[in-house]
């Protein structure tokens, strides 16, 4: 028989609203240090950060309530890896301990809009309840039918054998807060939301799996599907479930329930009644397929892998290890770009809240109790002028700003046309040290430096490979190295050498092999390219892939030293003369730009920077969207990461 609700939702055609069900986790985290180690304090910009601290040796993580299981996911992922990395030296992430100081509860959140449409389909006329006691009663059927629901919940979540091979958990203490629900702070009398306790996976990263969440999903709108419980038998039917919870925790984890035979079938029969995604059809048939072979279930792996009380102290497992330590990237948000990668690192060390508006155009918004910024690619903010970003783009414009600043900047032009380029290159370049770049700014792709001045053959193919949609700019080549500078509200906070992409022989190995070497040890973002570039400039040296360089012997892959093309850096920070600093400072405020990263040739480091001498110094490109991750990972010299900075910089103005 099915309730007056579930009626309402099926005349309506509600049920659609489903995938509108919000979902989240809390994650209380102790983890074990060695004797002397402290858990080290973490900050606190926002009391909705994802993770916080709750006492001096315990952390919690609260996810924001969500509409997509696998971004639950991924913020757990992403939330414990910065855990993990914070941890001293040989700490661990426990799973079961005896004192349950390592738990979790799952928050589910109806959509409002059920609970609207369903108040106005109800067609009161003034005779019902009042909305908040309407939709209060709702949310107790859920809870009811959830608790119905609490064996096959146990056996699947919530029993853990992590004492002599018994399950521990629930405690006694704990029965009646398995399923419970939660209040709206601002609203006592108002439900906002269930929270259902469930066991850590030690197989999964995160302590839980998207089929986990969604498969509690379901749980709820299946439990707002059945009749509700008569009252009068209220309480004996839930006495008798959590009894039955209770019998298969302290039970063999790994021997079947018949009695779960029933409730697994019966959600069969809804879910193929009400229609599934591919998502939640695997979701329900993993379930199912632990009911009818229980060794796969959470403890029965638990109990087959640890017979004794040493599974208290058992850390995750090896391959949730390898997941929430990953050198390079973000875990659950690789696929975003390696700027907001290393914001995220940033703002979740830092304490702020943090949502992710869209991944696919790394759009995010990040807050304390008092402020929010949105940025786009980690660094684009609002304070940077959409006129400073356009002039920027181009580097021709960018270059007569700066020049008009009375900033140093090469001596060249631009060409739009095969015809003109030709024609100056036969009366001027063509005995010159030059450069050849695409107008718009390319991160180093179509850039030839020419040291050696270049045959009328090499340039024509420098000028055609730069000649995109906006011309091709044609420069003096400066003197000296490149040099990367990170300015954030008006202060360097990283200065880079860079070089081009290079190889050193040892004796032994091929050209070929010395870069498969060098890129085992880079990030994908600087993987040295075996590319026409790359076989043209193998060829100017006489050499080719297979060429054994002597030991020592330096082969270059590129002409231009920029990182995105496999060029080498290394930090000079605290080695370059302060006057650069200033000349970089200077650059940005041409452009308006309180965040840029500016390229600049300089014939000396340390010499100090002085306007009248010619040439010392060129200034060469200025990027509004700085490269956040380059400052972590130089090939020498000391890291920096400088993320923090551009959040100081955002939240300390107002």
């Amino acid at each position: 028989m099915l309730n007056h609700y579930w009626q309402l939702i099926q005349k309506n055609n509600l049920f659609g609203l489903r995938d509108d069900t919000r979902i989240g986790v809390i994650r209380t985290v102790k983890p074990v240090l060695a004797e002397g180690e402290q858990l080290p304090v973490w900050a606190n910009a926002s009391r909705h950060a994802l993770v916080q601290q709750v006492s001096a040796t315990m952390l919690q993580l609260t996810t924001p309530l969500l509409d997509d299981p696998s971004e639950v996911v991924a913020y757990l992922r992403a939330g414990l890896s910065r855990v993990w990395a914070a941890l001293p030296e040989n700490g661990k992430l426990p799973v079961f301990t005896a004192g349950l100081e390592n738990n979790q509860r799952i928050r589910i959140v109806l959509p409002e809009v059920l609970f609207e449409r369903l108040y106005t389909a109800e067609n009161f006329q003034g005779n019902g309840p009042d909305y908040v006691t309407y939709r209060n009663q709702i949310y107790d059927l859920v809870a009811d039918g959830l608790i119905t629901q609490l064996p096959l919940l146990t056996y699947l979540f919530a029993a853990s054998p992590a004492k002599n091979g018994r399950a521990f958990w629930p405690a006694p203490d704990q029965e009646r807060q398995l399923v419970q629900k939660v209040s709206d702070p601002d609203h006592l009398a108002r439900t906002l939301a269930l929270d259902v306790a469930v066991e850590l996976d030690p197989y999964a990263a995160s302590g839980v799996t998207e089929q986990m969440l969604n498969f509690l999903i379901d749980s709820c709108w299946f439990a707002l599907s059945q009749p509700a419980i008569p009252l009068p038998a209220a309480a004996e039917v839930r006495r008798h479930s959590l009894a039955e919870a209770q019998k298969i925790a302290a039970g063999d984890p790994t021997a079947p329930v018949a009695s779960l035979t029933a409730p697994i079938d019966a959600m069969a029969v809804w879910l193929n009644q009400v229609g599934l995604t591919p998502q939640r059809k695997q979701a329900f048939e993993l379930m199912q397929s632990r009911v009818l072979k229980p060794e796969t279930t959470i403890a029965g792996q638990v109990a087959a892998a640890y017979h004794d009380i040493s599974a208290a102290q058992t850390p995750i497992a090896t391959q949730a290890h390898a997941d929430l330590s990953m050198e390079e990237d973000l875990p659950g948000f690789s696929n975003l770009s390696g700027n907001s990668q290393a914001l995220l690192q940033a703002v979740i060390d830092g304490g702020y809240q943090w949502t992710l508006l869209d991944r696919e155009q790394n759009i995010l918004q990040i807050a304390s109790d008092t402020q929010r910024h949105v940025l786009i690619d980690g660094a684009l903010t609002s304070r940077t002028p959409a006129s400073a970003m356009v002039v920027a783009e181009h580097r021709h414009a960018a270059k007569k700003v700066l020049a008009a600043a009375g900033l140093p900047v090469a001596r060249g032009a631009k060409f739009t046309r095969w015809p003109e380029a030709k024609a100056a290159f036969e009366q001027s370049f063509a005995r010159k040290s030059i450069v050849v770049k695409p107008e718009q700014r390319s991160h180093g792709l179509a850039v030839e430096q020419f040291a050696v001045p270049p045959t009328a053959k090499q340039f024509a193919q420098a000028f055609h490979a730069a000649n995109q949609d906006h011309g091709v700019l044609v420069e003096m080549m400066g003197r000296g190295t490149t040099y990367h500078f990170t300015v954030i509200g008006r202060r360097v906070v990283s200065v880079l050498e860079n070089a081009a992409a290079n190889v050193v022989g040892d004796g032994r190995k091929s050209i070929k092999e010395l870069i498969a070497l060098k890129n085992g040890k880079r990030p994908n973002a600087r993987q040295l390219k075996l590319d026409e570039t790359a076989n043209r400039q193998l060829k100017l040296q006489s050499v080719t892939m297979n060429t054994v360089l002597r030991r020592g012997q330096q082969i270059f892959l590129a002409s231009a030293a920029h990182p995105q093309t496999g060029g080498d850096i290394y930090d000079v920070t605290t080695e370059i003369d302060p006057s650069y600093n200033q000349l970089a400072v200077a650059a940005a405020d041409a452009l308006e730009l309180p965040i840029a990263a500016v390229d600049i040739v300089i014939d000396n480091l340390y010499d100090a920077y002085a306007a009248e001498h010619e040439g010392q110094a060129i200034i060469i490109s200025v990027d509004p969207i700085p490269d956040l991750m380059l400052p972590q990972q130089p090939d020498m010299g000391a890291a920096h990461s400088i993320a923090p900075a551009l959040l100081t910089y955002l939240f300390s103005e107002k």
